[in-house]
């Protein structure tokens, strides 16, 4: 500390030693019960669980989303097969011809046929 904060210090404590000094002793048995009080209080933060309980509930939720997650993901894993499910002709395709897969027209067929039975044909 610099000098001139011992010498602040110094006359901030005598000011108020001063101040108790003149106090009649009821107030002052008040005041250290009150003093004594504040100091066995608690923080807010105290009253909550502390880290330790945390790191399984957040395990347990992070378990529970990936369980969900692959839950969901194998509908998508399952497309083609829900696809050849719902129309024969690719089902047929698939089965007969083994070059499908690596032919790069099969997947433009495959996009004009989707698109074809998504939209309504007009006749007029």
């Amino acid at each position: 500390m610099k000098p001139d904060d011992d010498a602040f210090e110094d006359k901030v404590r005598a000011t108020l030693d001063s101040s108790v000094s003149g106090l009649d002793t009821d107030t002052r048995r008040r005041l250290a019960g009150m003093r004594r009080e504040a100091f066995e209080r608690k923080p807010f933060l105290s009253h909550w669980p502390g880290f330790g309980n945390w790191v399984p509930a957040t395990a347990f939720a992070a378990v529970a989303v990936m369980v969900v997650a692959l839950m969901v993901s194998p509908a998508r894993q399952q497309a083609p097969d829900l696809l050849a499910q719902t129309d024969s002709d690719v089902a047929l395709e698939l089965l007969t011809n083994d070059d499908v897969t690596g032919d790069p027209d099969f997947y433009v067929w495959l996009d004009i046929a989707l698109l074809d039975e998504e939209m309504p044909s007009d006749a007029s």
